[in-house]
């Protein structure tokens, strides 16, 4: 294992805590990405009571831009929908010292021109992506673009 995918596997397990503490199901899928052509998230996490069921893929970059190949979110996607539980990104930009932000998949992310692949910049995932908190129902913050469109 090297540092990096050490770095990966730490923050997941993180997230599998800060889950399970706020009263979720969680498992984590380990080697999510290797030993087959099946997909596989990160995490599949849930909760009856708070309604609210994802599936996950995590990554942990220390660049601005993070790309996605297609194959990865679509298999995010189709395993989502056999589920019936929505597919999320989580993206930590360890080098802002912020925590992660979630986005909705692929609603949120934006097409690489001339490729079918993604990617994810951090200007955009602070403007649209959600806390932790945000994304588990414990309160919803409301983004200045929204609040000045309802004043309008």
């Amino acid at each position: 294992m090297t540092l990096v995918s050490g770095l990966g596997i730490q923050a997941e397990r993180d997230l599998v805590h800060r889950f399970w503490s706020e009263g979720f199901a969680v498992l984590r899928a380990p080697a999510s990405g290797g030993g087959t052509d099946l997909p596989r998230p990160d995490l599949i996490v849930g909760s009856v009571e708070r309604q609210r069921f994802f599936v996950l893929e995590i990554k942990t970059i220390k660049r601005k831009v993070l790309y996605l190949q297609a194959e990865q979110i679509e298999g995010l996607i189709e395993f989502a929908n056999r589920l019936g539980f929505e597919p999320v990104l989580g993206v930590k930009f360890k080098w802002q010292g912020k925590g992660f932000l979630f986005l909705k998949v692929p609603e949120q992310l934006e097409q690489v021109r001339d490729s079918a692949n993604y990617k994810i910049t951090l200007a955009e995932a602070c403007r649209v992506g959600q806390s932790f908190g945000e994304l588990i129902g414990a309160y919803r913050q409301e983004k200045v673009e929204d609040y000045l469109k309802e004043k309008e």
